[in-house]
């Protein structure tokens, strides 16, 4: 995906720090602008809905809302309260990835591993473990690095110029800094040669819409390079081969297949793939590398029923047990009665459910 101007599109995710809490936070909340790669982070004490629209609602105030916003499939971003940001933004579009997919999210998730190593790192230099405190300082690292995709920092592509740190980051000489006594004299220095108001502004706007051009061109750039590897790597599925989908683990039980066989049945017009099996046809659209294409074929078009369904119930339809199957609670009492689902279901608690050490059904 590339887009001509900042806030086309903005993506959002959670980076999850539960298992290192700092003074009630939780979570790192990521928002990045799909041009620029410009990132905000903001420490959570919790991921509910009220929490994320709140943020993103100081985000927006900030920066304006995007035309698109796209986050993952979890219910904290799914939920009403974030959708009621629409009735002050009418033209907001929230669109969601794929579920258990996260290349549909790909530019957020590869910014959520470097924010990771990069407050790993600012823990490790600073000795200490408030990760909070040092979300802000890995806000700016991460905006001043040169981003591969885009071929300059998202500073740059953002506001047209290379972040500055005060007058050490100026062309004057050292010589003269450490001269500089007074507010007047740093006036006097950085007044030389400066161009006229409104020849600034423009010269600013200039240099923004340069950059911004530039970041576009190089990503339409790496985009083909990644379209043209795909296509060397996956060759065009034609309609009627029969092709191998793999099942993820939570949707099909231990002992079940860990793939299922489909055919072609219509390529789109953006590129994407409709797939039927023995039971129906799949409602997923799928890419050319989430499914390997057979030597031989297996499966007719014919033999497709004309209904849609669900890779899980399909994986489900071949399974020799019960498919998934899988259940979890989330009981605060000791699971004796039948509002415990696993109780209701008939299986034992798990490491899934709850942390109770008075569950009686363990």
């Amino acid at each position: 995906m590339v887009f001509e101007d900042f806030n086309s599109r903005c993506q959002i995710d959670l980076i999850d720090f539960q298992s290192q809490s700092d003074a009630g936070y939780k979570f790192v909340l990521v928002y990045q602008d799909h041009l620029t790669k410009f990132c905000i982070l903001r420490p959570l004490k919790c991921k509910r809905a009220e929490q994320i629209a709140y943020v993103l609602l100081d985000i927006f105030c900030l920066f304006g809302a995007p035309s698109v916003l796209q986050s993952d499939n979890g219910r904290e971003f799914c939920n009403e309260i974030v959708n009621s940001l629409k009735e002050m933004w009418p033209e907001l579009t929230i669109v969601h990835g794929k579920p258990r997919h996260s290349q549909s999210q790909g530019s957020v998730e590869r910014a959520n591993q470097d924010i990771e190593n990069m407050l790993t790192t600012w823990m490790q230099s600073n000795n200490t473990n408030k990760w909070s405190e040092g979300l802000r300082f890995v806000q700016f690292m991460k905006n001043k690095a040169l981003h591969s995709g885009i071929k300059r920092s998202p500073y740059e592509a953002m506001f047209g110029s290379v972040p500055k740190t005060g007058l050490s980051s100026s062309l004057l000489p050292k010589v003269i800094l450490r001269k500089m006594e007074s507010e007047e004299e740093a006036d006097d220095v950085t007044d030389v040669d400066r161009p006229t108001v409104g020849t600034e502004k423009d010269i600013v706007h200039l240099n923004i819409a340069t950059e911004r051009k530039k970041a576009k061109e190089n990503l339409e750039k790496q985009a083909k390079r990644m379209k043209d590897l795909s296509n060397t790597k996956f060759a065009v599925a034609n309609i009627g081969s029969t092709v191998r989908i793999k099942i993820p683990d939570v949707d099909r039980g231990k002992g079940d297949p860990r793939s299922i066989i489909a055919v072609v049945l219509k390529l789109t017009d953006d590129g994407f793939y409709q797939l039927g099996c023995n039971d129906g046809v799949l409602k997923q659209l799928y890419s050319r590398s989430q499914f390997t294409v057979c030597s031989e074929n297996l499966l007719a078009v014919e033999a497709v029923p004309n209904e849609s369904i669900t890779l899980r119930s399909a994986a489900t339809a071949q399974s020799l047990g019960t498919g998934q199957g899988f259940f979890k609670c989330t009981c605060t009492k000791k699971c004796d009665t039948k509002r415990c689902v696993c109780r209701k279901k008939e299986v034992l608690c798990n490491s899934k459910c709850h942390n109770s050490l008075t569950c009686t059904n363990k």
